[in-house]
């Protein structure tokens, strides 16, 4: 049976094969007959499948050709198309040695060839779609074929052969062939060539030419490919728009275009794979002819859109700025063909903005600035798409951080962030701009976090640059991402001290470099980025060969940038070479090198367009010209820094470095300009920890200048050109705006407000709201609400009686805190040392000549080790405590015996009279010694009376600003009775059973009994009969709870200091993995607190070294969260004697109404004394108490 069909087949086609025999001696009736059609009819169904089976095609070919002229009019119309259809295979087969083309009928060949076109242009589009390398060389060949058989005048030949073009340019970006390229550039100039000058479709080829020669010139590099390739470009934009032939020949394409979509639109039943590939080719089909369609205007447009594509890619491999402006004028050409709402009017309008970024990259124009944001800012409202609507945001992003970089703008990175974060979620997954959108948000978040210190910003642009490091296939750009990666890893770095891993970066980089052609413009940042890195490298491992490495390659990226400059790049390559040479003379001290850096320092300053790199430029300049030495080169270095320093434009952390440096370089032979300096600098310190960083941010940006204070009072006092009253004043005012910046910044959205209340209640509440926010905040909301607060300060500036409202404290007001008792505020710096006298007479100078920076370092360094030892099991603590009996009597001669005769305490008072109160704010490493415990304290009647303790009753405050705060706050009378809260604390879990404080139970229980109407959060089993339930245990949570409603606080457990986060110092309660941080009591704001006392280690220490003048620790942060008067400990507190000095301190300060906090000083005082009478030659023991505050 299975051959049957075979056998009928063959005696069908022998049958009319007989019947077209005929012809030439019978006519044609025997092809006219019934019969004949009947046979046709039953062969066609046999080969209806099978377009292979050309010989039988090719014979009914013939017969319904052979029957149409006899037929009426409409079956003759039906039987040519059915030879036309039975022949187009045959066609396509090509010539065969048994089926010759040439043999088939001429009349029928236009109609032949169309037929065949269209099935070809259909192949095409479905290998496309595939990415099938097969089916686009089949096509390619049934184009030749077409072509070959076209005659040379028929007007479809240049459609032909622009069809044949495309099909090839297809595949070759599969097969990757020259030949198959070179085949495809020739067939589009063939196309464009046999068109009159005037047919508007003539452009269509042209650009495809453009578009092919620049996918030769990608591959070759040739420069006539791409000279020729915008010549295409060109020659497209100047056809005409309009012509009757061109018209009448668009007009029909047109129409066969929406046939060939009527047709695909109707196959396309079901949901299957074929049927939706049918529907998309439809819907290119119509695209196609709505695009023939389109008005004169928008053709044009883009025509000149393309011209203007092919000059910026020009510009983009040449660097040449003429091709740059020609591209602008050309899309501005374009704009003007593109009606208002249009969405190809928004890609052309971002189109626009993006060269002009470029063009500002280059020449800084502002005009262009304000251009580009303003034009994609308006593509934005113009469009209906919402994914091209992302895309455009992502540009937007990378033109603000243009804007931002060139600025340093905050509140501009702030929106290219937001905007590209909002243009990431805006795109759908894998979309092509998905990689370079993430790129960009990385860099932004690297860039802010490089002005405003933020960590959270650096590890999320670690985050989304590995994301999108990989993400390209194309070398140098994956290379230039992997780079911007490596740059984040290493900021990250800097703030979490652990290796950045530059080893893959370096790798790919090389690669990069070494596949990227001489001249290419990529070429120069691929060079800076590893020369950038190498050079990172250097640094964290001092390998030599890298520092070689990172010259070599400095110098190679110099020399690629210097043969075609831009705006920019040649400072950038300039600074990366000056570096690695100034490193290296370091190492080596070849003069030439650093005779090269500084050349280089000073041609790259010029030419740096970005702020920040200017400033690190001239930075690196005046340090290079310092080390050289010369009087000239020294004068220029002050002259540099002084210019940083004073730089509006400069990044605040920049400026204060060199007016820090350029203080240091003035000190000794210019104190006046030198004083001035760091007194600008200091005031910036606000700047550098703006209320939206996150706190161990505002930490970090603060830790780099610790000091600075110190250093600018010293020069102002020994500025003799000011009057000695006026020095005292003004140094005075800058250690209050330098020290516990933090600690100010706080204070001011906690101002008392009585007074505005009662006159405008509307602004008290909206400051207070505005307060609230700002404590809760973090990021650019926070910025945003910091701002709104600045001007509702001014706000409340401007009214009757309120000029001074939020403003740091004025010279004599600082002298008015005297009136409650003298202060002393000690400055420690490397230029000199003094204790600055405040009485309600003015402000004094003592000279502290036997006292010096270094002294200081190393009694605070001595101390803290005989602290450590007194604990130690492996050390004497006898000799521990005669080291901290040393350091007291040191400190006594040096600092505070001075400062106290200045003020006439020379000696006890008589007895029966009070002591004098005196304030101490210590600052830096002397804020780690107990000042109120320095001078004797022997064994000898009498000799203990060497004492400040002995003379006057000690506070503490980090700042005169603070202490006014804390006086306030304890003048305003409780809105509750008095409440106490006791925390106990013996056990804690997650430390040894060693670590129990045997006597919290009875300090617990004793100061329980003291206190009113007490609530006790206390360990489970602590007392007898106490509860256990959850709201009862001295948990973080239930202190925070409780806080409110309690004027005193009592705490015995166990505190640590941190010396890495002073924020994380903290008292370890009930739930150790959340203690209760100085951070976590930040927000804390209790309006009716009294007294805090802390019966724990620590709690008044710093222990490192990087924020000593900011004071943070648990004291501090109790006075902040509304505590007026804190007693802590400045380091650890034996058991036994803190039970001691607890119920002597509470027995002081216990009247017949009840508590007094007022009398915590004297109190306190008192306790320490006795505890001292004791032990005199044990100051671990007693010296660490403190009271801070009113």
């Amino acid at each position: 049976m299975r051959g049957e069909p075979v056998g009928e087949r063959e005696d069908l086609l022998d049958a009319l094969w007989a019947r077209l025999s005929a012809i030439p001696e019978e006519g044609f009736d025997q092809v006219m007959a019934d019969e004949a059609l009947a046979e046709a009819e039953r062969l066609a169904g046999l080969v209806k499948a099978d377009r292979d089976d050309v010989k039988a095609r090719y014979c009914l070919g013939w017969i319904y050709f052979s029957r149409f002229p006899g037929l009426p009019e409409e079956e003759g119309r039906i039987a040519l198309a059915e030879a036309v259809s039975m022949f187009v295979p045959c066609f396509l087969k090509g010539a065969t040695p048994d089926l010759p083309a040439a043999s088939l009928p001429e009349p029928v060949m236009p109609r032949v060839l169309i037929s065949a076109a269209l099935h070809t242009a259909v192949l095409a589009l479905e290998s496309k779609e595939a990415a099938d390398p097969d089916g686009l060389a089949t096509a390619a060949a049934h184009w030749k074929l077409i072509v070959d058989a076209t005659p040379p005048d028929d007007h479809e030949r240049p459609s032909y052969l622009n069809h044949l073009g495309t099909t090839l340019a297809g595949l070759y970006r599969l097969n990757k062939d020259p030949d198959t390229l070179d085949a495809a550039i020739d067939a589009f100039e063939r196309a464009s060539a046999v068109m009159a000058a005037d047919d508007p479709e003539r452009a269509v080829p042209l650009g495809n030419l453009r578009d092919a020669l620049r996918l030769r010139y990608a591959r070759t590099t040739a420069a006539a490919d791409l000279d020729a390739s915008v010549e295409a470009a060109r020659r497209a934009a100047d056809v005409p728009l309009s012509s009757d032939t061109g018209d009448r020949n668009r007009a029909r394409l047109a129409d066969q275009l929406r046939a060939l979509a009527d047709m695909f639109q109707n196959d396309a039943e079901g949901e299957d794979d074929t049927a939706a590939v049918y529907r998309k080719l439809g819907r290119q089909f119509r695209q196609k002819a709505a695009d023939l369609g389109s008005d004169d205007d928008l053709r044009g447009a883009r025509r000149w859109e393309s011209y203007a594509s092919a000059l910026e890619y020009r510009f983009d491999r040449r660097s040449d700025l003429e091709s740059l402006d020609a591209a602008i004028r050309a899309y501005e050409r374009a704009l003007e063909g593109t009606a208002t709402g249009e969405d190809e009017r928004a890609e052309l309008m971002n189109s626009l903005a993006v060269a002009l970024t470029k063009r500002f990259l280059q020449t800084s124009v502002p005009a262009d600035q304000a251009r580009y944001t303003e034009l994609i800012r308006q593509s934005l409202a113009t469009t209906t798409d919402a994914v091209e609507a992302a895309r455009y945001r992502g540009n937007l992003a990378v033109a603000l951080l243009v804007t931002s970089a060139q600025r340093g703008d905050l509140e501009e990175v702030d929106t290219a962030v937001d905007m590209a974060r909002r243009a990431l979620a805006d795109l759908p997954p894998g979309h092509p701009a998905e990689a370079d959108v993430r790129s960009c948000l990385s860099l932004g978040l690297r860039f802010r976090s490089q002005l405003i210190q933020s960590l959270a910003d650096a590890q999320e642009a670690v985050e989304l640059g590995q994301a999108s490091a990989t993400a390209s296939e194309d070398l140098p750009q994956q290379a230039q991402r992997v780079a911007n990666l490596a740059f984040s890893q290493t900021l990250l770095a800097q703030r979490t001290l652990q290796p950045a891993g530059l080893d893959p970066a370096i790798s790919v980089g090389r690669a990069a470099v070494a596949a990227c052609p001489e001249g290419d413009p990529t070429r120069f940042l691929l060079l800076g980025h590893l020369a950038q890195l190498l050079m990172m490298r250097y640094r964290a491992e001092e390998q030599p060969a890298d520092l070689e490495d990172a010259i070599g390659t400095g110098r190679r990226a110099l020399a690629a940038v210097s043969a075609s400059p831009r705006h920019g790049e040649l400072g950038s390559a300039l600074l990366n070479l000056g570096i690695a040479l100034q490193a290296r003379f370091e190492q080596e001290s070849d003069p030439a090198d650093l005779d090269q850096a500084i050349e280089c320092f000073r041609r790259g300053r010029s030419s740096l367009p970005i702020p920040a790199l200017q400033v690190a430029c001239m930075a690196l300049l005046a340090s290079a010209l310092e080390t050289r030495g010369t009087r000239v080169d020294r004068a220029s270095a002050v002259r540099l820094l002084t210019a940083a320093a004073e730089g509006e434009e400069f990044p605040p952390t920049a400026r204060i470095m060199a007016a820090r440096e350029g203080a240091r370089l003035q000190a000794a032979s210019s104190r006046p300009v030198a004083s001035d300096l760091l007194r600008e600098a200091v005031l910036l310190l606000p700047r550098v920890v703006p209320r939206r960083l996150e706190r161990d941010d505002q930490q970090y940006a603060i830790s780099q200048f610790d000091g600075l204070a110190a250093d600018a009072a010293a020069l102002t006092l020994a500025d003799r050109t000011l009057p000695p009253g006026k020095r005292a004043v003004r140094a005075l005012r800058l250690l209050e705006a330098g020290r516990a910046v933090l600690l100010s910044q706080a204070l001011e959205t906690r101002t008392d407000l009585t007074e505005l209340g009662s006159e405008h209640r509307e602004l008290a509440d909206r400051y207070v709201a505005l307060c609230t926010e700002l404590e809760r905040g973090s990021g650019t909301a926070a910025d945003r609400t910091a701002r709104a607060f600045a001007e509702l300060q001014q706000q409340i500036r401007a009214l009757p009686g309120f000029a001074s409202f939020g403003l740091p404290t004025r010279g004599e007001d600082l002298v008015a805190q005297a009136r409650g008792g003298h202060l002393v505020v000690f400055n420690v710096s490397r230029y000199r040392c003094d204790a600055l006298v405040v009485t309600p007479k003015g402000v004094r100078t003592v000279r502290l000549r036997g006292l010096t920076y270094d002294a200081v370092t190393r009694m605070a360094d001595v101390f803290q080790q005989a602290l450590r030892d007194c604990t130690d099991e492996n050390s004497d603590p006898r000799t521990a405590q005669s080291v901290l009996a040393r350091i007291l009597r040191h400190l006594h001669h040096r600092a505070t015996h001075p400062a106290l005769a200045a003020l006439g305490h020379v000696g006890v008072p008589r007895k029966g009279l009070p002591l004098p109160r005196v304030w101490w704010a210590p600052g830096g490493r002397l804020g780690q010694l107990p000042i109120h415990a320095a001078g004797y304290h022997g064994v000898t009647p009498g000799r203990y009376r060497w004492a400040v303790m002995d003379r006057v009753i000690s506070s503490y405050t980090p700042t005169i600003g603070a202490l006014q705060h804390a006086r306030q706050r304890a003048a305003r009378a409780p809105s509750l009775p008095d409440r106490a809260l006791v925390v106990a604390l013996a056990t804690t879990p997650g430390l040894p059973g060693t670590a129990r404080l045997a006597a919290v139970a009875k300090e617990a229980a004793l100061v329980r009994g003291l206190l009113p109407d007490p609530v006790l959060l206390c360990e489970p089993g602590l007392f007898t009969g106490s509860s256990a339930g959850a709201a009862d245990l001295p948990t973080t949570t239930n202190v925070l709870e409780n806080l409110p409603g309690c004027t005193i606080s009592h705490f015995v457990c166990h505190g640590t200091s941190d010396p890495a986060n002073p924020s994380r110092s903290r008292l370890i309660l009930q739930d150790p993995d959340t203690p209760l941080t100085v951070s976590a009591l930040a927000p804390v704001d209790i309006g009716n607190a009294r007294l805090a006392y802390l019966s724990a280690c620590s709690t008044a220490a710093t222990a490192g070294t990087e924020l000593l003048d900011e004071s943070i620790h648990l004291t501090s942060a109790f006075q902040l969260a509304g505590f007026p008067h804190v007693i802590g400990n400045l380091w650890e507190a034996s058991d036994g004697v803190a039970q001691r000095i607890a119920e002597r301190f509470y027995a002081g300060i216990t009247t017949r109404d009840g508590p007094d906090p007022g009398r915590s000083a004297a109190s306190l005082h008192n306790a320490v004394q006795e505890i001292r009478s004791d032990n005199p030659d044990h100051p671990f023991l007693w010296a660490g108490y403190l009271h801070a505050g009113a």
